[in-house]
């Protein structure tokens, strides 16, 4: 990663912090703090070149973890889904997930694919995405989620589950494995309440 690169990334998290404290807005443009300014590239589960901003129109909840984590992923993936399912009726179609990967190089869209299958995600809400070494780091810095390599081949990382509004600001963030999701939920019901 560049220097300006960094100075990129820290500005745009910085910034983010300052959009949680803002009120939530149903705007579908990005604002100066959206994530959807990040230029990396990303690759979905279906193998198909993907920007993030080409998941702004709507709400999106976002999290990065990673498909062999036994331990805090599958417990992220959990919440995203328990948000799913307590969502009101209809409400679902109008919210995104994201799940970005931080294994950049064993999780290939394929892995990705399976991972949806086997956690029953409904690809028409869901979007997994992997990329470089590099975007991994700009958006876990724009995210403010820690994370490093262990000696495990896996990842030491916090528990976040962003969510974003239509236009990529930072309306709330969920951290930690033991935070309920009742706060984040009402955040995505005010959102989408606003949003009419």
């Amino acid at each position: 990663m560049t220097i300006r690169a960094a100075f990129a990334a820290i500005a745009l998290a910085l910034l983010a912090g300052a959009a949680a404290l803002a009120p939530a807005s149903a705007e579908s443009a990005p604002s100066g703090a959206s994530l959807f300014n990040l230029e990396a590239k990303w690759t979905n589960q279906d193998g198909a070149p993907t920007a993030l901003a080409a998941l702004g129109g709507r709400p999106t909840i976002i999290a990065m973890g990673y498909t062999t984590c036994r331990d805090i992923c599958p417990a992220i993936v959990a919440d995203m889904m328990w948000l799913e399912k307590h969502l009101p009726p209809g409400a679902a179609a109008r919210v995104r997930f994201v799940f970005v990967s931080f294994d950049s190089e064993a999780d290939t869209p394929e892995r990705l694919t399976l991972y949806a299958a086997s956690h029953g995600l409904d690809l028409a809400r869901w979007t997994l995405l992997e990329g470089d070494a590099d975007a991994v780091r700009e958006l876990a810095a724009a995210l403010d989620v820690p994370y490093r390599a262990n000696d495990q081949n896996g990842f030491d990382h916090a528990a976040v589950v962003t969510l974003l509004d239509a236009g990529g600001a930072i309306v709330f963030q969920q951290r930690g494995a033991q935070a309920s999701s009742e706060a984040l939920l009402a955040k995505v019901k005010e959102l989408l309440a606003g949003a009419r």
